[in-house]
């Protein structure tokens, strides 16, 4: 039982990372080379909400969930990296 803890361990530290990053991201600007003029474009790396001048807020869930897996990706090789070089300080 305590190894299958460990082991699920990790995977959820970074869900529990990664889905607040990419949602965070909602509110760094990601501008493309060519755009409709007053439109802003937010998320990163794949933007997943455009606001429109007088115009209610678009989200694309889509780019949101695979924005998700990125950061979960992300958060889980940060999070495998610091245990690597924790577990060689302890040693």
């Amino acid at each position: 039982m305590a190894s299958r803890t460990r082991r699920l361990r990790l995977p959820l530290y970074a869900i529990i990372c990664g889905i607040p990053l990419a949602v965070t991201t909602g509110i760094i600007e990601n501008r493309p080379e060519a755009s409709i003029i007053g439109a802003k474009y937010y998320g990163y790396p794949l933007v997943w909400r455009v606001t429109l001048t007088l115009q209610p807020t678009e989200h694309n869930f889509t780019n949101l969930a695979v924005d998700m897996a990125f950061w979960v990706a992300v958060s889980f090789l940060v999070l495998i990296i610091i245990e690597k070089i924790a577990h060689r300080r302890a040693q």
